[in-house]
């Protein structure tokens, strides 16, 4: 029980101590050169040629260091732990939508072909190019332009998953976030990544690819609905 009795009076002391500095306001008194140290006191005495304070350098810690954190050895110096930084979301963009005036829509909503498909055929309501994609009339050939593509995609590559089209539709080679693109269209239609689409989801998976596509889908529902049968047909 002696070193328990010991430590307890230590902290009392140290304690009476710690309150006596933060209360008192008597100023240090200067120590005149070769005057006699107090002989109560075990502060050494600077022994310069101009009047010099008693060294409480030894105090010091008061002004950095609380007395809890002085007793239980929590010193200021001690290293942090660093908060892991948090990325943010990312969001949906048009990956093959250039960038152009914000206060333009997307190039495949001016273009009416909201899934950006490519020139090259002759399709139905197409009225020109604008250099590498197909524009339309109206939204409604742009779309079944596209439902008629996903159909082929189906019928004669058997590509007939979310994972599988999205991977031919935007390859990873073209600098796509194919897997993000993928994983955005199924969660939206309501299905897995990997399991084959039913004939009536098709148009959700359009709907969910326009949306990716151009970071918003403007069109209502029936548009799609009447768009994507003429291309499946």
């Amino acid at each position: 029980m002696r070193p328990l009795i010991v430590i307890t009076a230590g902290a009392a002391m140290a304690a009476a101590g710690y309150w006596w500095l933060k209360n008192s306001q008597r100023p240090l008194v200067p120590v005149a050169i070769n005057s006699a140290p107090n002989q109560n006191t075990s502060i050494p005495v600077n022994s310069g040629s101009s009047p010099s304070y008693a060294d409480l350098g030894f105090l010091d810690i008061f002004s950095t260091d609380s007395f809890e954190d002085i007793i239980f050895n929590r010193v200021s110096n001690a290293p942090t732990v660093q908060t892991p930084y948090l990325y943010p979301e990312p969001q949906t963009p048009a990956p093959r939508t250039e960038v152009g005036n914000s206060m333009l829509p997307p190039k495949g909503i001016r273009n009416n072909n909201p899934l950006n498909v490519e020139k090259g055929e002759n399709w139905q309501g197409m009225t020109g190019n604008d250099g590498r994609f197909a524009i339309f009339q109206t939204p409604f050939y742009g779309i079944r332009a596209a439902a008629r593509i996903l159909k082929n995609y189906r019928d004669k590559y058997g590509l007939n998953t979310v994972n599988g089209i999205i991977k031919r539709w935007a390859p990873p080679s073209d600098n796509n976030p194919t897997q993000r693109y993928a994983d955005f269209v199924a969660n939206k239609a309501g299905l897995q990544v990997n399991q084959v689409i039913p004939a009536q989801y098709y148009t959700r998976v359009v709907s969910a690819m326009i949306h990716f596509e151009n970071g918003y889908n403007p069109y209502d529902q029936s548009t799609i609905n009447t768009a994507v049968a003429a291309g499946f047909e």
